[in-house]
């Protein structure tokens, strides 16, 4: 993959990234007032619910850029052990690593991206209790 689709990927993801971000913003925002708080609820649970189903759609691209990964790794392996001129293990690796750079640097991304969407749904929870604590609070 060229380096220009490599940032595209990471400008696509850090722009999703900022969208969530500012959607939970907005929700703790809600949490202020009683009054609506139905809707926060509402919002809550349906951000919530988005965000578990990004993470099950970012499981499948991770073990579908790992499996991307092994085929390369392995058919690289192969090609540099069968090189005209034979090359030390090290020399091999350096050759790999600099091979599978760019579908690493994707895997990373996507890993990246899984970790800031499971931290998003433990903030949405922590939101759930906050909003229940709120509530018995005021007697609602």
């Amino acid at each position: 993959m060229s380096k220009e689709k490599i940032q595209a990927l990471d400008q696509k993801l850090s722009a999703q990234r900022q969208q969530w971000s500012d959607t939970i913003r907005a929700l703790a925002k809600g949490l202020k007032k009683v009054d609506g708080m139905e809707e926060v609820i509402a919002n809550v649970l349906s951000s919530r619910q988005t965000c578990v189903d990004q993470i099950a759609y970012l499981n499948v691209k991770i073990k579908e850029q790992k499996i991307a990964v092994s085929t390369r790794y392995r058919e690289a392996y192969i090609r540099y052990y069968n090189y005209d001129y034979k090359l030390g293990e090290k020399v091999k690796e350096k050759f790999l690593e600099n091979d599978m750079a760019d579908e690493n640097m994707i895997l990373s991304h996507l890993e990246n991206q899984l970790e800031f969407f499971r931290d998003s749904v433990k903030t949405l929870d922590n939101m759930g209790f906050a909003i229940r604590n709120r509530l018995s609070l005021n007697g609602l």
